[in-house]
């Protein structure tokens, strides 16, 4: 009867190869982190919550007393879950401002009965209740009538052309989103013409 013993050294890898593959298993594991955050923190720095609004408007020229226009930014859901932020600021960018125009953001909190305006010269008669946005701001986006919306009235204080190009909203979002929070931009193509 013969025996054959295995030799305990023989089975264990020596430690420079058992060094080097843990070098190259902290390498790997450092590339997939590198990568995971690489694709993570864009989206968790641009949330999408909002969307485009996907159209434009621009009106006839307006004697200045009566230009002042106001605009939806951000429209109720259609459907989907809704959905609280807390958007934090709100900044217009215009491509041109001859018209030496300001952007003063509200929020509306609808009610039943009502649809949250395109472009409006007089908010008041198509919102019952709209709040001055003051930072930071809760804001419940959600499926319409049960929402509020974002708009803008966009103010020239002399002749000229005030095209506001588009709307950053910096904001956060829950837990169910993973507290993203960070900067969307809106595409807004609004034109309002004073003479």
């Amino acid at each position: 009867m013969s025996t054959t013993s295995a030799d305990p050294a023989a089975s264990v890898p020596h430690p420079p190869a058992r060094h080097r593959r843990n070098r190259i298993l902290a390498i790997l594991v450092t590339i997939v982190l590198v990568v995971a955050v690489m694709v993570a923190w864009p989206w968790w720095t641009h949330p999408k919550a909002f969307g485009g609004l996907g159209d434009g408007y621009e009106s006839n020229p307006r004697p200045l007393e009566d230009s002042a226009l106001s605009t939806t930014v951000v429209f109720p859901k259609i459907k989907g879950a809704p959905e609280t932020v807390t958007i934090r600021s709100l900044d217009a960018a215009f491509s041109e401002n001859t018209a030496k125009a300001g952007a003063t953001f509200w929020i509306c909190h609808m009610t039943a009965g009502e649809d949250p305006i395109g472009a409006v010269f007089d908010p008041e008669a198509t919102c019952a209740d709209m709040e001055k946005f003051t930072a930071p701001m809760r804001f419940e986006h959600g499926v319409r009538p049960d929402s509020d919306y974002l708009f803008v009235t966009i103010t020239p204080t002399r002749s000229g052309v005030a095209k506001l190009e588009s709307v950053d909203i910096d904001y956060s979002r829950s837990k169910r989103h993973l507290y993203q929070r960070g900067t969307e931009t809106i595409a807004a193509d609004r034109v309002v013409t004073v003479r």
